[in-house]
Order: structure tokens, then sequence, then C-alpha cells
């Protein structure tokens, strides 16, 4: 499809975003998604674009969006586990031809694990509210179905989440993005469906995340990290991947949750987190590209303390990702405090991905079989979130 470089309202991008996506699935299973120079098939990188696609549904009155977001929710719902646990790749074999075997085989091998799945429930969860009554119910059973049976084996007993299984292996002690990813899966499902007690999970993972926090005067998270084995001292989260991802489990549990107390903790934990002295805020340049590279150097000297950056995070990863804080910001504004100099920075960052040549520069509607654009397809998904939520308030949320 050809893109015409000018600006454009948020709905005229949103509708772009979505018909570029709609391009990009490949007719057959998956969408045209790589990493590296090749082709990749994890299903963690097609539910934001999905979301986003189901949010085109219904801002903008587009059957055809929903329909294209609801195959691939009906692919992976066809790789559900007969223990409620699915795989984060994509393996194309309809679970209900497995062998006793062949489940075993996947256990010991492969990646079963929380955080990929978490956002990917969510993103079904959502579907779920888009489907006629028959659907709905498959999708809303197959949500509860990995709440009941595989969630509960990875909850620690201080209420922390860990990530299940990778490569068929456990690693001890709780993990961050699990945390975000499963609270906001548990909050949207709770959302959808009206069952309450499916809260405390998520509840009992963000209070656990609350208590592993730098002082307030810096602001960051401590980033949980269990496949880090070896004895170390706390580490800053800093990077915008990990972060997108807390953000948002954060923004949904204060939406859902009816205790009071919790909600007040969550936003004094947002607040020193976007404004501390290392947060969120001081991170940002003067424009929304510029929010990693000018403000802050992705080659740095050593830190004290150490953050989540210096662990080989993917720079085109990263900035896929930070496309979609926005729409938390957003949250914050309409829920918690509406700061001038936040909201200013908000509507910068709008503006970036309503022009089609901006947004391309973070991977937006960028070639995915190039090396610049390998991360497209997810960065226009995350990137949807935000111009979704800048079109309606909550909309994201709903």
């Amino acid at each position: 499809m050809k893109i015409v470089y000018e600006p454009k309202s948020t709905t005229d991008a949103l509708r772009e975003y979505c018909d570029w996506l709609i391009d990009q699935q490949d007719g057959k299973d998956f969408f045209h998604i790589y990493e590296v120079g090749r082709h990749s098939f994890e299903w963690y990188m097609v539910f934001y674009p999905v979301r986003t696609l189901l949010l085109g549904g219904k801002l903008l009155n587009e059957p055809k969006y929903i329909e294209a977001a609801t195959k691939s929710v009906d692919l992976y719902l066809t790789e559900q586990l007969p223990n409620g646990g699915f795989t984060s790749n994509f393996r194309g074999q309809d679970s209900s031809t497995l062998t006793n075997r062949d489940v075993a085989k996947i256990l010991r091998a492969g990646n079963v694990n929380l955080a990929d799945n978490g956002s990917n429930l969510l993103a079904v969860a959502q579907a779920a509210a888009c489907v006629d009554a028959d659907k709905r119910k498959v999708y809303l059973d197959a949500v509860r179905k990995w709440f009941d049976l595989w969630v509960p084996i990875w909850v620690l007993p201080d209420g922390g989440l860990n990530n299940g299984l990778w490569g068929g292996e456990v690693h001890h002690g709780a993990y961050t993005c699990a945390i975000g990813t499963v609270a906001a899966a548990l909050s949207a499902f709770v959302q959808v469906s009206g069952e309450y007690e499916y809260m405390e999970i998520a509840e009992n993972a963000i209070r656990h995340q609350m208590d592993n926090w730098f002082p307030d005067e810096d602001g960051r998270p401590v980033n949980l990290d269990s496949y880090i084995t070896t004895p170390h001292e706390p580490i800053a989260l800093n990077d915008f991947g990990h972060s997108f991802y807390l953000l948002e489990g954060m923004c949904w549990t204060h939406r859902v949750t009816k205790d009071v107390e919790l909600k007040k903790s969550i936003e004094h934990k947002l607040k020193v987190w976007i404004f501390g002295g290392q947060g969120l805020l001081s991170q940002w340049g003067d424009s929304w590209f510029n929010y990693m590279v000018t403000a802050h150097p992705w080659y740095e000297k050593p830190t004290d303390p150490p953050t989540s950056r210096q662990a080989s995070i993917r720079l085109g990863w990263e900035m896929a990702k930070s496309n979609g804080i926005m729409h938390t910001f957003a949250y914050y504004l309409n829920h918690i405090d509406d700061n001038v100099a936040l909201r200013e920075k908000l509507e910068k960052g709008i503006d970036s991905l309503t022009h089609p040549l901006k947004a391309r520069m973070s991977g937006v509607m960028s070639d995915p079989a190039e090396s610049y654009g390998a991360f497209a397809v997810q960065a226009t998904g995350f990137a949807g979130l935000s111009l979704a939520e800048a079109i309606r308030s909550d909309s994201v949320f709903e």
C-alpha cells in the first residue's frame, strides 16, 4: 500500500496502522514478523498488533479489523495445552492432536512461560468483548483455564510471580515482566467476566513489586529477574521494554481493583517512577523519538545501581515498546494527576505517531524484511495503543 508522508488526524493514522497490519498477515497462519533478518514465530510479538486491530475495529467501526484480530486469537487458542499453559512460540500444531508424549516433550524443553503469554491472554480477554456470545464463551473459558490451572503453579509465597518454564527449566524467584503482564491480563479478564475473585493474584503481585522499589528520590522499580542466578545488588528497571509491561500492569490493576489502599499505593509509585530524579520523564528527550537516544544514551558508563538496560536489551525492541508507553501516561493524566509537563510531552509523542515519517523512525509501518524494520509489526501494534487512547480516553482499558 502507498504511504503518504504528511501529518494525519489520530483517527486517520489509526486507520492506516490497521490497514497496514492487515497487509502484514500472510494469508495463512502468521504475521510477517522479523527479528535479525529472520521470520519470527513468537506469539508475544503478535498480540499487540492484535490489540490495535481490535481497537481500530471498535473506534473506527470497521468489522474487518475485528475479523483480522480474531483470526490470530482463534489460531492461538488451538495451541493451549491440556494443563492450561501456552508455549511462547507458534508451534503450528493443534493441541488436540498432541499425544501425552508430545506434551511431556514440550514441558521438558519448551517455553511455557507467564510473561509472554500474560500479554497474549490480555488480548484474548479484550477480544471476548468484540465477538458473539458463543465465541465469547470460548475465549473466556480459555483465559480462565490458564488462570485456574497454569498460573497458580508459579505464584510465590510472597505474592510475586515466577515466569514458569523457559527451555523446560524453572528459574527461581519473581520476574517483573511476568508480574506486569499477568496482572494486566487478570484485570482485563475480571473486567470482562465480572469474576472479581481472580483479582487477588494480580493485587498481591503488584504489591510484591511495589515492595521492591528504589527510594522515592530515585523513583525506579527494582528489576526482579529470576534469570540472573548469581548474587547481585538490586538492579534498577531502566529499559523501556520491561517498563512498558509493568506500567500497563499497574494501570490495569489500578483501574479494576476495589482495594482503596492499593490504588493509593499504585498512584504514589507511578508518580515517583515518572517524576523521580532517575524516573521516566528524566529520560525523555525533546521529542518522543529522542526518548532513549538523546536523553539516555544507549552505551552507558557503569552506574550505581546497575540498570536493566545493561543486560543486552535489543534497541529496536525497546523502541518498539516505547511507542506504547504513552497510553499508560494518558491513563495517569486522566485518572491520577493531570501534570502539565507530562501532558505536553504526551502531546508531542502523539504528534510523532500521527506523522508517518516520524513514526517510521521508531519502526512504525517500516519494512519488516529490512534491518531497520525488524520490529515494524510490533512497533505499529504498540503505537496503536497510544493512538487509540488519544482518540478516546480509556479505550485501551475497556
